[in-house]
């Protein structure tokens, strides 16, 4: 069934041309009244579309499978029969649009990018938290828990609506992975955390000045959380933003259910030295060499017991990697090589290895959710979590 709007675009007619200058020049439509732009795909040469239904786009119903490929700075669309080429293209109505086994609400929305594709997913703030918080916080969770994953959506939603503009330049809002949120669109939804966006919906944390705050988060605290000036000395100090201790009367940590309450890491020495040389440029954000590494060792501690530096000594140089990038030059010996779990661990080498014995997860400002999940265990409200880990802050309903 085409949907009202799709029926308008066929009645009226459509004009490409016009429809590509306006989308290349960032253009949001006004279908949406609180418009969420999240990035998909960036550059990529080719992708396929497909859809639950069907939907618009350049004037005609697509219900097969899509092939998009940039070509000369152009799009080429190829499906049942069709080849043509556009400038840009979006597609709207209520069946679900998939890229690579995700499947959205909304509009979809394809433009060239430096050289490749763009794929970006135009959708409404709550549909889209509906395929975020399960994402961040977890899937099937016990109904004990749901206060934990309210104060989730409540975080989330606030986040979104900070990060709105944060790319300059740039036609999206949020990328779609942990450099901003993991949002996993429709397929990825939970029905525990769909109520909780729902039964939250349209609130946020304000600040003392009624503005939104950065309501940053992680997995575990490990007992305490992270003042933000010492996690990330270029950012400015906020008041709701400074570490505060995670941890139950009793004296253990909130988070202490968690498997990341405390790990152990263990690196052959060798191994570990030649892979801490490879991965201080991505650490750093700049080309370092400090030759060959002879020595590692960290130094110093915040006042929530993160390592302030790691130090790495090698025969041409010594480099210093501050806060939480050395879990970028500490990387973990498992597949994938992922980042440290957190800095908050000792080092030491005996046997020639070298050995990490942390808490936490994460680079621990904010809410901590396995904390949250151990506050709400315990019978604390939404809003008692969202105080202990944003003193000052308050509840406030976005504005229509």
């Amino acid at each position: 069934m085409i949907s009202l709007g799709g029926l308008v675009w066929l009645l009226l007619g459509f004009d490409p041309n016009a429809e590509a200058k306006r989308l290349q020049a960032g253009a949001q439509p006004a279908s949406l009244s609180r418009t969420i732009r999240v990035a998909l795909v960036e550059g990529r040469p080719q992708l396929e579309i497909s859809f639950r239904g069907p939907r618009i786009g350049a004037g005609r119903i697509w219900p097969a499978p899509v092939v998009a490929s940039a070509q000369d700075g152009q799009i080429r669309l190829q499906s049942a029969g069709v080849d043509t080429l556009v400038g840009a293209i979006e597609w709207t109505g209520d069946a679900l649009a998939c890229i690579d086994r995700r499947c959205y609400r909304g509009i979809v929305r394809l433009q060239p990018w430096n050289g490749g594709l763009l794929a970006l997913n135009l959708v409404d703030l709550e549909d889209y938290l509906l395929g975020v918080v399960p994402g961040e916080i977890g899937r099937k969770l016990r109904w004990k828990l749901f206060e934990a994953v309210r104060a989730q959506a409540i975080v989330a939603r606030t986040y979104t609506i900070r990060s709105i503009g944060q790319y300059q330049g740039k036609p999206w809002d949020l990328r779609d992975d942990v450099r901003d949120q993991v949002y996993e669109g429709a397929l990825g939804e939970d029905s525990l955390c769909s109520r909780a966006v729902r039964t939250t919906c349209g609130q946020i944390l304000v600040d003392a000045k009624g503005a939104p705050v950065d309501a940053y988060y992680h997995s575990t605290s490990g007992g305490r959380t992270a003042d933000i000036v010492d996690v990330w000395p270029h950012k400015d100090a906020k008041p709701y933003l400074r570490g505060v201790t995670d941890t139950a009367p009793d004296g253990r940590a909130w988070s202490g259910a968690s498997t990341s309450s405390g790990w152990t890491e263990t690196w052959d020495g060798v191994a570990l030295r030649s892979a801490v040389r490879g991965d201080l440029a991505e650490a750093l954000g700049r080309k370092v060499d400090p030759g060959e590494i002879k020595s590692l060792r960290l130094e110093g501690r915040d006042s929530s017991g993160r390592a302030r530096k790691l130090v790495v000594e090698g025969t041409l140089s010594t480099v210093e990697v501050p806060s939480d990038r050395i879990r970028w030059a500490l990387r973990r010996p498992a597949k994938g090589r992922p980042i440290l779990r957190s800095s908050r661990f000792e080092l030491r080498e005996e046997n020639s290895q070298y050995i990490a014995i942390g808490t936490g997860n994460g680079h621990g400002v904010g809410m901590s959710q396995n904390g949250a999940m151990g506050r709400a265990w315990a019978g604390q409200t939404c809003a008692q979590i969202l105080s202990a880990y944003y003193p000052g802050t308050q509840l406030r309903n976005l504005e229509p």
